[in-house]
């Protein structure tokens, strides 16, 4: 991923630069493996719930705000209220993000676990190219021509030349994937904007963007013919569980790690997200990924580290 897109999906705030210089110490790199590996098992959640898209996008975001609360209100208590220009970019990006999560759920849905959880990693070019076209910033020549390479993969995975046959739809799985991966490119530069404004708060920014969130999974829920709450215990017990490990607690953790460690560690770290995703696939859903699909994975997980600066991460390792 991006410097500043490892914070990764389904979400979370991207650390400030600064701290790229120092040597990541044990603690905060163990928080960013743990919150790669719960959001990597988030899509798991969703088919274990047998809840809709929007039901399980809803209750993601509404859950984790009942956690979220309480913390930012000790937050905006010791520091503060939260600067507008952030309240309205956590805000926005928020709602990019609720929109995001139903179509990610869907994918899921259409397409399986690891499938959605690798298509989404086209926000890896989505945010550069935001921060190029209304930052000024362009990207280096390693990221132009890792694009199409990138595009290739995301076909592959997505099934163009072959498809788990056990997926419910995985062409539309797979065009909701890379939906869902661009508006996520949206909310990555909407949060690290809100960051540069903000820098000193954790959770508040967390909890704005989960309700701005958890109303536009409201309106889809409506517009998509309502939600369904009848998902038994069972159901219930695993949208809670996804909304505090795969939604509150990942991206808590995520935003006080990553600054703790270098942008380039946390990009190559965060890639156990969609590896860990088409693991618990295969082994708890049972998904069984063709051939050209697993070739296209491997194809986009190894441009999203080289995009990431993983081999810089590794020269310095050694």
């Amino acid at each position: 991923m991006t410097s500043d897109s490892a914070s990764a999906h389904n979400g979370g705030s991207p650390g400030p630069s600064a701290a790229s210089g120092a040597a990541p110490s044990v603690l905060p790199t163990l928080g960013v493996i743990v919150s790669a590996l719960l959001l990597g098992s988030a899509g798991l959640y969703v088919i274990l719930a047998e809840a809709s898209a929007p039901t399980a996008a809803f209750l993601r975001c509404w859950i984790a705000v009942i956690v979220l609360a309480p913390l930012a209100i000790l937050e905006l208590r010791r520091r503060g209220r939260l600067p507008p220009k952030a309240l309205i970019v956590a805000g926005v990006s928020g709602a990019a993000l609720g929109i995001d999560y139903v179509l990610w759920a869907q994918s899921v849905l259409d397409a399986g676990v690891g499938v959605s959880t690798v298509l989404i990693s086209v926000q890896v070019i989505v945010f550069p190219a935001l921060v190029w076209v209304l930052g000024g910033a362009r990207p280096g020549w390693l990221f132009l021509c890792c694009i199409p390479i990138m595009i290739v993969g995301m076909l592959l995975t997505g099934g163009v030349f072959g498809a788990d046959e056990g997926a419910a739809n995985p062409a539309r799985g797979a065009i909701f994937g890379v939906l869902s991966g661009i508006l996520y490119g949206i909310y990555i530069f909407g949060i690290h904007h809100c960051r540069k404004a903000a820098p000193s708060f954790v959770v508040a920014p967390v909890a704005v963007g989960t309700i701005a969130a958890g109303l536009m999974t409201a309106i889809a829920g409506v517009a998509l013919g309502g939600l369904d709450f009848d998902l038994g215990w069972d159901g219930w017990a695993w949208m809670v569980a996804l909304a505090v490990f795969g939604q509150a607690l990942s991206w808590v953790l995520l935003s006080i790690s990553s600054p703790l460690v270098t942008v380039s560690r946390t990009a190559a770290l965060m890639l156990l997200q969609p590896l860990s995703a088409v693991v618990l696939g295969a082994l708890i859903a049972g998904e069984r990924l063709q051939p050209a699909q697993w070739i296209g994975a491997v194809l986009v997980v190894v441009i999203v580290w080289v995009v990431g600066g993983g081999p810089e991460a590794l020269r310095r390792r050694r």
